[in-house]
């Protein structure tokens, strides 16, 4: 972040001409004396911990929002509708069809009972 330069002159960017600036901040580019540049170091400091706190944040916002998202997706509680319907509508089918093999079985077991019966007692 900064280095030593002792053939500048330039003052310090903070106090102007009140002191030699002695460090340059290789970010910035601007030119320190000692006790400014502790200064703004702990300004870039307290900037950089507030970025990686925002990083943070935003990090989390974004794992939480895509696991909310996955799960309420209007698609996917469209698909999951459809899916719904279709099993109640197959299981009334099945129910339906059920139903008409037993009434064929008691009706087929009905009239072969009657014929038997019938042949039996002639």
């Amino acid at each position: 972040m900064a280095s030593s330069s002792s053939s500048l002159k330039a003052p310090c960017a903070t106090c102007a001409n009140k002191a030699a600036g002695i460090y340059r901040c290789e970010g910035c580019l601007n030119v320190f004396c000692r006790k400014h540049l502790n200064d703004h170091r702990d300004l870039l400091s307290h900037q950089l911990d507030e970025i990686v706190l925002e990083h943070d944040i935003l990090h989390q916002t974004i794992v939480e929002t895509k696991g909310k998202q996955n799960n309420q997706h209007p698609l996917l509680k469209e698909i999951d509708q459809w899916e719904k319907n279709s099993i109640m509508k197959i299981q009334q089918l099945a129910e339906e069809a059920r139903q008409q093999v037993k009434n064929s079985i008691s009706s087929q077991t009905g009239n072969l009972e009657e014929k038997v019966l019938h042949f039996c007692y002639q």
